[in-house]
């Protein structure tokens, strides 16, 4: 008793307090998260809002530096015109300041910071060129004090086409800690031409717009500022922002803050904890102990006084009264249910005689004719519950004419199987008066309606064939459809008109249908229990399904032709329950015996 008590404990894999714990740690994950997102969020948009301040300011300084030139405009012009013929020093004031005094000398009284475009036009172009050469790298000494003075990763003066697909760099601010040059992450030099990304030219065409344009991407913060046309060609300011270094500080702090949070909801938790463990888990154990007692020696007064001990005042104290009460009655109902299992016992072994009856009803002897050479034959049937309602039977009416019978009662179980019984008897005892099938069938069905209260019914399709010549006659009461293989062909089936099934109405008339059979032929009768087998689908097996089992070995020997249709139910169906009796009949007919005697060969 005690190693079973033990392995029962073994078996609870975690404690209610083990439970609400891990419910506890996932809710603090969660809420932990969700704090640490939250905070996040707040400190990206406190950040973003604080860059978008700074690009006004910046945009302003970077505008007013570019226009401080009166001849702007045909600087940009010029330098995106003639971006590889210009002799650029990049970041280097000693050698401008030396090319602008050789040019001054050169033309005296011309004013490089103020001259105009109509001033510029005067000079010689080789003069225009050196002109244009100082005038960049002043301004790109100013672009590069902006940089610095306002943290900016790039800033740059881009010109894009008409349609924002592609454009040049004009110049690109560079702090010293950025290589100039013409690769990715580079401060570009004058005349590096790049195609526009999607993302690039919507912002693009935003600030073309006046429309204030910020894109997040990463690390990065992105800022267009629109300028103006220039032949043509869009001119716009752009200016990237490195977050890392500020986001770091950010999730440094966010990551304090959720620290403090989750230690306060741990603490929380375990009192949380404590008070459970305390009014709920100690009361919910006597009840449990209470139920195990009461498992093991069924005493149901012990464990009443156990579950009064639990003085809870809340759903734990009224969970105890009604455990209490439910073992004494099922004190009460232990005696009903030992009575009631005895009953079920012996109905259970009634119920294994009447399927061995059942069985034993049906032929199941084989080869059942052995002494027969004109034919062969094979019969099964698989009820869905312990007795069924199908039955088949097969008989010589009398030395030349064999009789072929498979039917299907409405009723299922022990109904189902006493009309089975009945109906059969019937058949084969009028069928051995002699008569044709139709006259057969009526009898049987006049008998069958009398008395009939249950509104039973039974589907028959009932056969005798001549063996000598192997001519039959058949009728269908309500029954499924035959199939028929001739010699080295396919099964087929084959379709007439049914009469109605037997039992249904009194004086029914039932039609006939000829037949012949050649040497080889071979008919397969069955029950609605194989094509209307159902998958969990639910699907029907179908004719097209059973056709297909029998045509893949059509002269394989009866009980393997049988056995490829059930195999093949049986993988249709899967786990599907079985619903209804799979009953069927093979055929085969193989023409008259010929035997010698006196020296003539003379047909049996």
């Amino acid at each position: 008793m005690e190693q079973e008590r033990k392995r029962r404990c073994q078996t609870i894999k975690i404690s209610i307090v083990g439970q609400v714990a891990l419910f506890f740690l996932i809710g603090v994950i969660f809420t932990a998260l969700l704090a640490y997102a939250t905070l996040k969020h707040i400190s990206n948009l406190t950040v973003t809002q604080q860059k978008e301040e700074r690009t006004a300011e910046i945009s302003r300084d970077v505008i007013l530096t570019v226009q401080d030139f009166p001849a702007w405009r045909w600087l940009l012009d010029y330098w995106h015109d003639h971006a590889m013929e210009l002799d650029i020093e990049y970041d280097t004031e000693a050698q401008t300041a030396e090319k602008a005094r050789q040019f001054s000398s050169r033309n005296p009284g011309f004013l490089l910071e103020k001259a105009s475009e109509q001033d510029v036009l005067l000079l010689p172009p080789e003069e225009q060129a050196v002109f244009a050469e100082i005038a960049y790298n002043r301004m790109l000494v100013r672009i590069n004090r902006i940089k610095t003075a306002f943290d900016v990763a790039y800033l740059y003066c881009f010109s894009a086409d008409a349609d924002y697909g592609s454009g040049m760099f004009l110049f690109s601010g560079s702090d010293g800690s950025l290589r100039r040059g013409y690769n990715y992450e580079d401060a570009y030099k004058l005349g590096v031409t790049v195609d526009v990304t999607e993302s690039q030219r919507q912002g693009m065409m935003l600030a073309e717009q006046n429309t204030d344009y910020m894109a997040s991407s990463g690390n990065y913060l992105d800022r267009y500022i629109y300028m103006g046309k220039l032949d043509g060609r869009n001119v716009l300011i752009g200016m990237t922002f490195n977050l890392s270094s500020i986001m770091q500080e950010v999730n440094r702090q966010t990551g304090r803050g959720v620290f403090v949070f989750v230690a306060f909801q741990i603490v929380l938790s375990l009192l949380c904890l404590a008070l459970i463990g305390a009014f709920v888990l100690l009361p919910l154990r006597k009840v449990q102990q209470s139920v195990r007692d009461y498992k093991d020696a069924k005493n149901s007064s012990a464990v009443a006084r156990a579950l009064g001990e639990v003085r809870s005042r809340n759903e734990l104290g009224a969970l105890a009264t009604d455990v209490s009460d439910m073992v004494k009655e099922i004190d009460a109902y232990l005696n009903q249910i030992r009575s009631i299992t005895a009953e079920q016992e012996r109905i259970s072994a009634e119920l294994n005689v009447a399927t061995q009856i059942q069985a034993d009803m049906l032929p199941s002897t084989f080869p059942a004719f052995p002494g027969r050479r004109e034919f062969d034959i094979y019969a099964t049937m698989d009820p869905a519950k312990e007795v069924g309602g199908d039955f088949y039977d097969f008989f010589l009416v009398d030395g030349d004419h064999l009789a072929l019978v498979i039917a299907d009662v409405s009723g299922k179980s022990v109904p189902g199987a006493l009309f089975m019984a009945i109906s059969k008897a019937l058949i084969k005892n009028r069928a051995l008066m002699g008569g044709s099938p139709s006259e057969i069938l009526r009898d049987v069905n006049n008998q069958l309606c009398e008395c009939n209260n249950a509104e039973l019914f039974v589907t028959v399709w009932f056969a005798i064939v001549d063996l000598r010549t192997g001519r039959g006659l058949a009728a269908n009461a309500g029954h499924e459809h035959p199939a028929l293989r001739r010699a080295g062909g396919q099964f087929e089936l084959v379709k007439y008109r049914h009469s109605p099934a037997l039992a249904t109405m009194e004086g029914l008339r039932f039609r006939e249908h000829e037949f012949e059979l050649n040497p080889g032929d071979r008919i397969f009768v069955y029950t609605d229990g194989v094509p209307e087998a159902t998958d969990l689908t639910p699907a029907l097996f179908g004719d097209e399904r059973m056709l297909a089992a029998l045509n893949r070995a059509p002269d394989a020997a009866p009980p393997e032709l049988l056995g490829n249709v059930k195999g093949a139910i049986d993988a249709f169906v899967g786990e599907a329950v079985q619903f209804d009796d799979i009953t069927m009949l093979c055929f085969d007919y193989f023409g008259p015996e010929e035997r010698e005697i006196d020296g003539k060969t003379e047909t049996q």
